[in-house]
């Protein structure tokens, strides 16, 4: 038999005999360690340009040795995209050869050729395994790049932790529920005040990162996490930058479901994209496709209202970094500076009252 047929057999056999998680884990690691190499290297290369543009012109003999160390430190760069890039195709292509078999194999078990599904699989396919663990990777990817560091979002979401540690001492230690904890940066920062909590996320992606951190994260649904979770059991319910992705049904019924799961005293936290920020609104909303409609100050007021809670206190949060400089530039309005470089995210908090059931 050719050998290469036996290895695509051999290939398949290992996806029957459940192997494809642990290939899917490797994968994602590679990808995520040879991103993190060349953000490194690419942020190496950048300030070794400025800083020759910076000595250049007062030190014209330095040019002579930092022009060839520039130079390596690009074709280093270029090697590492590279990879990267191969990587990434041998990781999209082990993917689709994954829903190939299983959706389209041979009755005599061969591994079907390219493009080998027909018109009626696709359905069937977009739910597979191989192409939802790509989407996983892939937006795993994108929040890595877009999204912010790890250290970046932690130093944002810490100024949660006053109103947390307050609920925290109030529920007589009961712990934090975070829907669609992602990378896990929340459930770092709660770790490292010795608040215990518990991460509910869909991506499996995110999750392994969560995971290799040391994290209690757990793979499900948030809207099932709320519907399992007993009464009075948690001091907060969090939930960063997920309800824009969700139909408002299920966005409301999260929220009522918190006024039965939060312990008297807790507090459920939303935060959203801010659409009153144009930039936002308009453009950088939508950098994220699985983005559905953004959510007012307004609405979220009102569902708060409705559920009961009380107080309710909205936080629009993230100003732009340029926003003192048009607010200070002399014939440009404030109130349209806001508008187009003020709060970028919005915060809503809500209190289960303490006489509450």
């Amino acid at each position: 038999m050719n050998p290469m047929k036996q290895f695509e057999r051999y290939f398949l056999a290992i996806f029957k005999l459940g192997k494809t998680e642990w290939n899917a884990k490797f994968a994602s690691r590679e990808v995520s360690r040879i991103s993190d190499e060349l953000a490194t290297l690419k942020q190496e290369l950048e300030t070794a340009r400025n800083n020759f543009q910076r000595v250049s012109s007062e030190l014209v003999d330095t040019n002579n040795d930092f022009q060839p160390k520039m130079r390596e430190m690009e074709r280093k760069a270029g090697h590492v995209e590279s990879l990267n890039a191969e990587i990434s195709r041998w990781y999209s292509d082990l993917s689709r050869r994954l829903d190939m078999a299983l959706l389209s194999r041979d009755t005599d078990g061969d591994t079907p050729e390219r493009g080998a599904a027909t018109g009626d699989d696709i359905p069937s396919a977009l739910k597979s395994e191989g192409f939802q663990t790509f989407q996983d990777v892939f937006y795993n990817r994108l929040e890595n790049k877009y999204r912010g560091s790890r250290s970046d979002i932690k130093a944002r979401v810490k100024i949660y932790l006053p109103d947390v540690e307050s609920a925290f001492i109030r529920t007589e230690g009961k712990p934090v529920l975070d829907l669609g904890c992602g990378r896990g940066e929340w459930l770092e920062v709660l770790r490292e005040r010795d608040v215990p909590a518990i991460g509910i996320d869909t991506n499996q992606a995110q999750i392994e990162e969560a995971l290799a951190l040391g994290l209690d994260v757990r793979h499900g649904d948030a809207l099932q996490a709320m519907a399992d979770a007993n009464d009075n059991s948690y001091s907060v319910i969090s939930a960063h930058h997920l309800i824009e992705h969700l139909p408002f049904e299920s966005v409301a019924w999260i929220a009522r479901e918190a006024g039965r799961v939060l312990a008297p005293g807790g507090i459920l936290i939303f935060e959203t994209p801010n659409p009153r920020n144009i930039m936002v609104g308009a453009s950088s909303f939508y950098n994220d496709p699985t983005h559905r409609n953004p959510v007012t100050e307004s609405v979220l007021e009102v569902l708060f209202e409705t559920v009961g809670f009380c107080p309710v206190d909205a936080r629009p949060l993230h100003p732009h970094e340029r926003l003192g400089e048009f607010m200070q530039r002399p014939g440009f309005d404030p109130d349209l500076a806001h508008i187009l470089f003020g709060p970028q995210d919005l915060a809503m908090l809500g209190t289960k009252p303490a006489g509450a059931r």
